[in-house]
């Protein structure tokens, strides 16, 4: 391969592909799925990569027996997986032939002007990054169906509207929110991490219980309760407003029914606090503020964190048992008192305390 083709002209990169992306590649062959076009110009006597080098590099790497087949990549084939581990040369006949006989698109160019190579180059890797939940997208499976479902109502409600919320669902935020929402009700936990991979499992070969989805809905129906209250309109971001959905699942059924104003006091506190207004208020009450404060942090920094979201989650519930004499949860009540007689000490610290002490979020509802 490489004394018929040149791999890399000047306006090629380097071979940058990771293992990972490597073993993908051979894998899609042996499944012998479709694979992009490889892109070459003919210039005088030679034959020039211009768009594939790390395709082809992969594949001729595979032959020379420099990489192996990972047996574990999703979804799941008995036979692949029995191929893990295995080289070129270990594999059976068989599949060896039909690898070699993998019919590779190939584009040819010919017949152009001396800058048109490097400009087509530049062009085809003005590469559009699909973010997480678009990737997650192209996966056919029952969660992935579900989550879309519960997105249209949502936004057919009104809830999932940028007026509403102050984004919109450009590169399936609303999706993501929603699924990650599906994740922690499914789990019935905030003190798991859910990353990406996650989501993704879910996507594959996962369906979210009945009740799940249905418990989502619900507390999609009460949060549109209390984001119309607010009336001026409420700036989440993705964090927040999946903090809030998860908020109005698990509190009416532990903690009684959620003030109607609740969303629209605490955001005016927010957003007060975050304008540094000068404030004359009662110790305690500007005590009771700084779980307020806290959320606000942890609403932009490390927002995905386990630490984050349990944080932000215990403040709401703080702030409505301090403002509105709402049910206590895990000695909630005795806590804001404790918070209130200690001034000298930070507020942020004795609330990840308790929220350590207490586990708070694990469960999220005790009765299922």
């Amino acid at each position: 391969m490489d004394d018929e083709l040149d791999l890399q002209p000047e306006f090629q990169r380097g071979e940058i592909w990771d293992e990972r992306r490597r073993r993908r590649l051979i894998d899609t062959i042996l499944r012998d799925w479709y694979i992009p076009a490889v892109h070459i110009v003919r210039e005088n006597d030679r034959e020039l990569v211009l768009d594939g080098q790390q395709r082809l590099a992969t594949i001729r790497d595979f032959f020379a027996d420099k990489l192996t087949v990972d047996g574990t990549t999703e979804p799941f084939s008995e036979e692949i997986a029995s191929y893990g581990g295995l080289r070129f040369s270990d594999l059976p006949e068989s599949r060896q032939r039909a690898f070699r006989r993998f019919p590779l698109p190939v584009v040819y160019l010919s017949g152009h002007s001396p800058g048109e190579p490097n400009e087509l180059f530049f062009r085809l890797n003005q590469s559009y990054n699909l973010t997480p939940p678009e990737k997650r997208n192209a996966l056919h499976g029952v969660a992935r169906n579900q989550v879309k479902d519960l997105v249209r109502e949502m936004e057919d409600w009104g809830l999932l509207q940028r007026e509403r919320i102050g984004f919109n669902n450009q590169r399936l935020a609303y999706d993501d929110i929603v699924a990650r929402t599906c994740v922690a009700v499914e789990r019935n936990t905030l003190r798991k991490h859910i990353n990406n991979n996650v989501v993704e499992d879910y996507y594959r070969d996962q369906k979210f219980s009945t009740s799940t989805i249905e418990a989502v809905r619900q507390a999609g129906r009460e949060l549109m309760s209390q984001v119309v209250n607010a009336m001026a309109g409420v700036k989440f971001n993705k964090g927040t407003l999946q903090t809030w959905l998860l908020y109005c699942h698990w509190a009416p059924q532990e903690a009684g029914s959620i003030p109607i104003d609740l969303l629209a006091r605490f955001e005016h506190e927010r957003r007060r606090l975050k304008r540094r207004e000068e404030l004359d208020l009662p110790r305690d009450v500007e005590r009771l503020l700084s779980v307020v404060s806290i959320y606000d942090d942890r609403a932009s920094y490390r927002v995905t964190d386990v630490s984050s979201v349990v944080a932000r989650d215990l403040a709401i519930h703080l702030f409505s048992v301090g403002f509105y004499a709402t049910q206590e949860n895990r000695g909630s009540k005795a806590f804001i008192q404790h918070l209130v007689d200690h001034p000298r000490y930070d507020a942020s610290s004795l609330v990840f305390q308790f929220a350590d002490e207490t586990m708070w979020g694990e469960p999220l509802v005790e009765r299922r």
